[in-house]
Parts: structure tokens; sequence; C-alpha cells
């Protein structure tokens, strides 16, 4: 009877045993669906277009980095990762390749300084700030806005796309900016004045005082459109084709302080096409005008204007343009 009292009780034990077991086999079943939010969170990384860091590869001649922890230029390492915020330049007949995905990168040309920064109204997005030099773009030409942009001075670019060239010089107190974009899109934003696309074999050249008092663009290749600001609600929009030119200057009214906005729009042949002028904040200062068309206009084919009517002869443009052209011409 002992025997068998055992038997049984050692059967009970494997019972509560296997129990046991089955209870924490459905209770791991059970709580399975609870983790696989894991496996989206690790999606979610793999999304993401660009990595955190910043890689150095393929340098050629010299190329220095100023890591924002150390504080001072030293020698960049081949295919080292450097933070965000790092300073890289490159000397003379020297080149390197900044990587910043699997997809994106930027190559430095010579004698080139730029900033990999974190774009300001996007955590994800990375923007190049210029300092001096050319920098090329090898981006897909489907990458979302708001992704990549350049930045000068002057000049922000934005929505970048695609392959393109920037280039940033400085020379008698003139800042020149030109922008070229070989595939995909670019959006050009500047005081005064907006680009909206850029295309393919278009090219912007823009040049800036050092004091701001003047901006000439220049169409150089391709046909876009640039949007300008008049003083009132509504800009006006101008095709731009190659050697049209625009030119605005800016200065402070003496009393109030209150900058005054002049603007005028060369054809490509040369011949005054537009002019206006405003107070910033003061649309009942605003005047603006069409420049009527010479007969030698009239015989060429017909251009996009600001408004429907032409333009007028060379004559036009010299009376147009204020002092303050002419020495910064000089």
């Amino acid at each position: 009877m002992m025997d068998q009292a055992g038997v049984l009780r050692a059967s009970a034990f494997v019972m509560v045993a296997a129990v046991a077991t089955s209870l924490c086999a459905q209770d791991t079943a059970a709580s399975a669906p609870a983790e696989e939010p894991a496996p989206a969170a690790q999606q979610q990384q793999t999304d993401k277009i660009y990595m955190p860091l910043v890689r150095v590869m393929y340098i050629q001649g010299i190329c220095e980095v100023n890591n924002p922890d150390a504080g001072e230029f030293k020698p960049a390492q081949e295919n080292k990762a450097y933070p965000l915020g790092s300073i890289f330049r490159t000397g003379p007949n020297s080149s390197a390749s900044l990587v910043l995905s699997s997809h994106e990168n930027v190559q430095l040309q010579a004698s080139t300084e730029a900033i990999a920064i974190i774009a300001e109204k996007n955590p994800d997005g990375r923007v190049m700030r210029l300092l001096s030099g050319m920098i090329k773009t090898n981006l897909r030409d489907n990458l979302p806005e708001g992704c990549f942009g350049v930045e000068t001075t002057n000049a922000n670019c934005k929505n970048i796309m695609g392959r393109g060239e920037y280039s940033l010089t400085m020379e008698d107190n003139t800042e020149t900016f030109q922008a070229a974009t070989i595939t995909g899109t670019a959006r050009i934003e500047g005081p005064q004045y907006q680009i909206p696309a850029l295309r393919a074999a278009n090219t912007i050249n823009i040049q800036t005082a050092a004091d701001h008092s003047f901006s000439r663009l220049t169409s150089v290749s391709g046909d876009f459109s640039i949007i300008l600001q008049k003083g009132s609600e509504e800009p006006v929009t101008y095709a731009m084709s190659p050697k049209a030119v625009i030119k605005i200057w800016r200065e402070n009214a003496p009393v109030g302080g209150r900058a005054v906005i002049s603007t005028l729009v060369v054809s490509p042949t040369g011949i005054a096409r537009h002019r206006f002028a405003y107070a910033e904040g003061r649309p009942d200062l605003a005047t603006g005008e069409l420049v009527e068309q010479a007969e030698e206009e009239k015989k060429e084919d017909a251009l996009p204007v600001l408004l429907s009517t032409p333009a007028q002869g060379d004559a036009a443009e010299k009376a147009a343009t204020p002092a303050a052209e002419k020495k910064a011409d000089q």
C-alpha cells in the first residue's frame, strides 16, 4: 500500500509539472504578440535616410576636419565617421567625399570649406553650409522634400535632389554664388526673390555685395521662373532665359530706417523690361511700371514678361539704373 501511495504521489507531481509547463507555454505564446512592435521600431530606424555621422572617403591630397569636440583643424582620416557640425576643408588640387548615407554623398572640390549640419525644420534632413569653394551633390532623384539643402550667407537651396554643382567665391567685396542642377531639382530662396524649381541643365549666378546693398541674378543656362517681391501681397513672376538679368538695390530710408527696395528686370538682349520700387512693410509706398517697347525690340520674338506689355531700349535701362549699380559694377 505504501508503494502504491508513493506511485500515486509521484504521478500527481508529474501531472502538476505537466500542467505548469503547459501554462508556461501558453503564457509565452500569449505574450508573443506584445513583442511584435520591436521589428517595427527596427524598420523605422532602417527607414531613416541618413547616417547619424558623416564619413570621409576618397581623400585626394589635403583634407582637414575641425571636430566640434576638438576645436581645431586636424588631418581627416580615411573612412572615419565624424559628428555633424564638423567643418571640412580641402587644400589646393585636393578633394574628398562626405558620405551621408548608402545613396547620398557630397564631393568637396579643391580649396573648399563646408559644414555638415542637421536641417533646421527636419531632424532627419541634412544641410551643407558652404563657406567657400565648390561642392558636387550625388543624391537620389526621388528624395522627400526638405531632406537636403545647401546654405550660403545670402542664398538657401532647398529640396535638392539628384546631381548638382554649387560654388561660392568672394572677390572685391562681392560674393558670387552659382547653382547648377545636372539632374533633379532645387529650390532657391534669397532676399526679395525665390526660384521655385531649378531643373536639370539650369544654372543661376547670384552676385551679392558684402553689405547686401545690391544683388545681380543672371540666368546662365536653361529656362526657369523667378518670383520677385514688389511690396504688395501678390509678388510678380518673371520667366528667366539665358543672359536675362535681375538687379535688386537695397537701402535704408534716412527717416525711420525702413528698407527701400528697387528692382530692375533686363531681357537677354539687354533691354529693360520692368522696374519697381517699394518700402518694406508699406504697401502704400510701392511704385512700378513696364518699360515701353522699342521698335527694334518689337521685331524680335516676344519673350515672357512680368505683365503683358514688353520693354523699351537701352536708354530706358540706363535711366533706370541708380548710381549704386555703377558703383557696384566698378
